[in-house]
């Protein structure tokens, strides 16, 4: 048996081996990710294929525009991955917001 070591950020949580390989991957921390989440200006769209999470469009503290998908668990939000957005995902945030 495996053990995942998780990490709390204010309200939100995730995996820190996912964190890592998110970072190297998509090269977006969830630090940065949870941060965007809280962007006033935010899009939400529930997942079509989990019905569980939810995808935000919204910018960062380094004003990019992110993708991240999340669930919640509990009182907390975890966080699954973050990436940039596609261009068409950041016309979809500019014209939401």
């Amino acid at each position: 048996m495996a053990l995942v070591a998780s990490v709390s950020y204010g309200d939100f949580e995730w995996d820190a081996a996912k964190a890592r390989e998110n970072l190297a991957k998509h090269g977006v921390s969830f630090e940065e990710a949870a941060v965007a989440v809280t962007d006033p200006l935010a899009v939400d769209f529930d997942d079509l294929w989990y019905p569980d999470r939810l995808i935000t469009l919204a910018s960062s503290p380094k004003s990019r525009i992110l993708c991240v998908v999340t669930t919640e668990r509990g009182a907390r939000t975890r966080i699954i991955t973050a990436r940039r957005a596609t261009s068409h995902e950041r016309h979809i945030y500019e014209e939401g917001s």
